[in-house]
């Protein structure tokens, strides 16, 4: 599984256990509501984390599954674009 883990907060890559940890929980949850892998950047406020999975795609938040604005790749890591 390819992905990398940013803090929403400083934007720095996170290594921690526990943040990997939710990231493959998160991968599983989304494979059983999607049917699909995640592809692109993923913004979990709740926890403060984004999980880049790869790919092109929008962006997506956590807590609403909602596109926004720009594309995944021109977000920088813990970068925030409102509407």
């Amino acid at each position: 599984m390819d992905y990398r883990i940013f803090s929403m907060s400083s934007g720095e890559e996170e290594g921690s256990t526990q943040a990997h940890v939710f990231a493959r929980a998160y991968r599983g949850a989304w494979r059983a509501i999607y049917g699909s892998e995640p592809v692109g950047r993923h913004q979990v406020a709740a926890l403060g984390f984004v999980v880049d999975f790869g790919g092109r795609t929008r962006a997506r938040s956590g807590t609403a599954h909602a596109d926004t604005a720009p594309a995944a790749e021109d977000v920088p890591p813990g970068g925030r674009h409102d509407n």
